[in-house]
């Protein structure tokens, strides 16, 4: 007896072939590129890299910058700062004050506000002598959240004049 070939049977199963596989290996890592480059873009448009302007230059005068604060630290200097927020623009204060609470002569009162998040919004602001180790500085209206504030000053201690250095988180609300 011969063999007869008979019709091949009509299903609807699907079958996988080749081109299939492609199309769907193409899909998926395209789809990982896609992904990858969102989350490349947030990343570097949120924080550009480095935080400290000059970080080279204060990592050469790093044991400068040490000492002083161990200096500033034996002489039991320190710092109050506050914000006050007033509807046309907020008024930064700051006192300078000895062990004993009495105010230190200090000049070159600067003061920079940053944000935890962002280089875009920092304030770098000259502080005015108001009187009594007082100092005021006017700034704009600021958004609300967290500002950190980094007090900087010169000192006449009578030896030379010694840096200053005082730091704070400020909430706005």
């Amino acid at each position: 007896m011969m063999p007869t070939l008979s019709p091949p049977l009509e299903t609807d199963e699907k079958v996988l072939k080749g081109h299939h596989v492609l199309f769907w290996l193409m899909g998926f890592f395209g789809l990982m590129f896609v992904v990858n480059g969102v989350f490349l873009w947030a990343a570097l448009s949120s924080f550009p890299g480095e935080d400290v302007r000059h970080s080279y230059l204060q990592g050469l005068h790093f044991n400068q910058t040490i000492a002083s604060l161990k200096h500033q630290e034996g002489m039991a200097w320190k710092a109050e700062l506050g914000l006050i927020e007033e509807p046309d623009g907020d008024v930064l204060v700051a006192r300078i004050l000895d062990a004993d609470g009495l105010a230190l002569p200090s000049r070159n009162v600067t003061a920079e506000l940053r944000r935890a998040a962002t280089q875009d919004s920092d304030i770098i602001v000259d502080m005015l002598p108001v009187g009594s180790g007082e100092y005021r500085a006017e700034l704009p209206v600021l958004t609300r959240g967290a500002w950190h504030v980094a007090l900087n000053a010169e000192v006449a201690d009578g030896r030379s004049d010694t840096g200053f250095k005082a730091s704070k988180v400020i909430m706005v609300k």
